[in-house]
């Protein structure tokens, strides 16, 4: 819970008017965000932190899942004519097209070799150990649109 600093207007709340209920039909309730106001007071819990960075971002949440279900349907699109450039490619025997637009290469099917290391990992542990190295990996924020 966010408490406030300063009491409820009606007495009838102790806490933020932000988490009120009764603050849409209540005409003397703060309006701010409590991340911004200066009058808010967090508990130091995560669901409080939970709470307030919920409300704080509510707006950035929404732009973000907008932004990444456009980004999902634009690349499937892309993909889907990318196959059909491919097949037009191969039906007209062309490796290579330019133009002031796009350079597009066709690129054939080849085979890869790799390591499966899980496999490794079970068959050669200490191999496994003397091969491997340590990366640093920089902090980053993962978003799945549900």
């Amino acid at each position: 819970m966010i408490k406030c600093k300063n009491a409820c207007p009606t007495g009838q709340f102790e806490g933020c008017c932000f988490e009120c209920d009764m603050k849409e039909n209540c005409e003397e309730a703060c309006q701010l965000n409590p991340s911004e106001c200066g009058d808010s007071i967090m508990e130091d819990t995560e669901e409080v932190g939970l709470q307030a960075f919920k409300q704080g971002q509510m707006v950035v949440l929404k732009q973000i899942a907008d932004i990444i279900t456009t980004k999902k349907k634009l690349e499937e699109q892309e993909a889907e004519l990318k196959v059909k450039l491919k097949e037009a490619m191969e039906k007209c025997n062309i490796k290579k097209f330019e133009s002031d637009i796009l350079d597009i290469t066709y690129v054939a099917e080849t085979t890869q070799t790799s390591i499966d290391s899980a496999k490794l990992k079970k068959k050669y542990p200490d191999i496994a150990e003397e091969c491997s190295k340590v990366s640093k990996k920089s902090a980053y924020v993962k978003v799945v649109v549900k």
